[in-house]
């Protein structure tokens, strides 16, 4: 099933010049650097607080809503679990808000992520002046295979604990290296002296 047959989509927030913090804003910007490529997470603890114009295309945006990255050379969909209140999405996303009641959030960012969508884009996305850039219409074609919701919930499962065990094994081979590095040191030292006694 095409995406736009089961999703709302609509693109990010478009600011008319530089985006300008201020303490007193009314809404909070999600932006490119906000969130992780490799672990398909977005980090809300420092978003910029700002002002916006808004337009009637701008939407808040709210749990389960989904972020695809459509600029640049890497492509991806992230879930938004507890977005803070009064926030928006740049303009380098669209924002996938799921409307069937048969389809999970989850399995659709997940299925967004996958290889053969990402063939497909790269198949048909456009260009813009400096970057790759997806266009809506391309998006909202992708074609989606629609299972069950348990199976789709059982898929979404495993992916999560696929992706959590691959982060606790970068965690083990980060220790395991400074763990390596700090023995060489010692034995560097140790040496060191020992050649300072003769």
């Amino acid at each position: 099933m095409e995406l736009n047959k089961i999703a709302e989509i609509r693109s990010g927030h478009l600011n008319r010049g530089r985006i300008v913090s201020r303490e007193d804003g009314s809404h909070f910007l999600i932006q490119a650097r906000d969130t992780i490529a490799d672990s398909l997470i977005c980090d809300t603890n420092n978003l910029v607080r700002f002002k916006p114009n808004l337009s009637p295309s701008d939407r808040v945006l709210k749990i389960g809503d989904i972020l695809f990255m459509a600029r640049g050379s890497r492509n991806f969909a992230l879930l938004l679990n507890d977005p803070p209140d009064s926030t928006l999405a740049a303009a380098c996303f669209f924002v996938i808000r799921v409307t069937s009641s048969q389809v999970l959030s989850v399995y659709v960012a997940w299925y967004l992520n996958q290889n053969k969508v990402k063939n497909y884009l790269r198949r048909y996305s456009g260009r813009s002046v400096h970057m790759p850039i997806v266009r809506r219409s391309v998006l909202e074609g992708i074609e989606i295979p629609i299972p069950q919701p348990e199976t789709q919930r059982r898929i979404a499962e495993l992916d999560f604990l696929e992706r959590e065990e691959e982060m606790l094994l970068q965690k083990l081979s980060k220790k395991r290296k400074n763990l390596i590095t700090a023995v060489c040191l010692r034995a560097a030292e140790a040496d060191k002296k020992v050649r300072n006694l003769k």
